[in-house]
């Protein structure tokens, strides 16, 4: 009996060892047969019938290594399995260990059979390429249904605070324009408008890096103007938080940019600065003026980077986690969109630190866009 055949004779058995194995994975939850099998029939005749397809041995290579897409005529159930285990709250690996089950079930029934022949074995290599194929083209899919629930989710909660943050700023405008406070009521009134603004800013963040995770933040929109006053700008609204903050202009800095963008950037450069830069010395903004760009430089002296974070520093939540107790309060995505923001620019942003210079940031911004449209 050839191993499609026998896969197909004997469905149930081969379904009930797959229910019995997706039941262990969550021993405290009521499943029905149908959600514990879930798409594993449609499945198996797809690798039924794959076993008895021609095939070379570049497209064997290229299913079992998930290196290329693999369209069929017959549907795997697959997509399907993977978009249901993420709703079902399965882990990556338990959805990989259901493969892993089904494929050493299967081996273990064909070999049992009497008489099973060596030159068997051939079939059941195809066997495994089918499997590998399966498994690859549903965990990309449960892969892809838990990111696109975590961005709605993050963009939910940001959509959700901003009002009632919004009713506080509100509040703390009204209550500065009364001639009733003392200079200490001000004061604290202050705190609770950096406390709002910084809030503020972190659902900016948040938002922006649900945009890039859904291709959204590639919307620029450009207009003739100067960099170095937007950044000269954002600098006098940070002065309240670190008062040593000094902008520097050198050559032509004007050119065709996204201005909130830009000034999202510098800000977000500015803000890391404070975060991790020492508190009794200078930050400084440079923009430079070049022939086809035009750079902004943020510099703090301070700690440096350790070697270890110099691969990483731009990626999202990596700073965060980082962080000591004394730098909370922050998601770890400023570096992240600023980024963000100058690739969208058709730009760069690198990053330079050590003991004896200190850190600089420098965003290089090409001074125009590449062609209009």
């Amino acid at each position: 009996m050839r191993l499609s055949v026998f896969i197909i004779h004997d469905l149930e058995r081969i379904l009930q060892a797959w229910e019995d194995h997706a039941r262990s994975l969550l021993p405290g939850r009521c499943m029905t047969i149908g959600a514990l099998r879930d798409h594993a029939e449609e499945m198996l005749r797809f690798v039924a019938a794959d076993i008895e397809t021609e095939q070379s041995r570049l497209q064997r290579f290229a299913k079992s290594t998930a290196l290329g897409d693999h369209p069929s005529a017959r549907p795997t159930g697959a997509h399907d399995h993977g978009l249901t285990r993420a709703v079902d709250r399965f882990t990556l690996d338990e959805l990989a260990s259901e493969f892993r089950a089904l494929r050493a079930s299967v081996t273990e029934m064909w070999l049992d059979r009497p008489n099973a022949a060596v030159d068997e074995a051939r079939q059941l290599i195809r066997f495994s390429e089918a499997i590998d194929q399966l498994l690859a083209e549903s965990i990309s899919h449960f892969i892809a249904k838990q990111e696109r629930t975590s961005e709605l989710f993050a963009s939910a909660i940001g959509h959700d605070l901003r009002n009632p943050l919004n009713m506080v700023s509100l509040a703390v405008q009204s209550l500065s324009m009364s001639e009733r406070l003392s200079v200490e009521d001000r004061r604290t009134l202050a705190k609770v408008e950096e406390a709002v603004s910084r809030q503020g800013r972190l659902l900016d963040d948040l938002a922006d890096f649900g945009r890039s995770r859904m291709g959204g933040l590639n919307a620029i929109h450009r207009s003739e103007c100067d960099v170095f006053e937007l950044c000269n700008a954002m600098a006098l609204e940070l002065v309240g938080i670190h008062p040593h903050i000094e902008t520097a202009r050198l050559g032509n800095t004007r050119g065709f940019v996204d201005p909130l963008r830009i000034e999202q950037m510098a800000s977000n450069l500015v803000a890391n600065a404070v975060q991790h830069g020492s508190p009794s010395t200078r930050i400084t903004v440079t923009v430079v003026g070049r022939a086809d760009s035009i750079d902004i430089a943020v510099h703090n002296e301070g700690p440096p980077i350790p070697a270890e974070q110099m691969d990483t520093i731009f990626n999202p939540f990596i700073r965060a986690a980082a962080d000591d107790r004394h730098h909370r309060g922050h998601l770890g995505l400023g570096l992240f969109i600023a980024r963000e923001i100058a690739v969208a620019h058709g730009g760069s942003l690198s990053v330079k630190s050590g003991a004896d210079m200190g850190t600089t940031f420098t965003a290089t911004i090409p001074r125009q866009a590449a062609a209009t449209p």
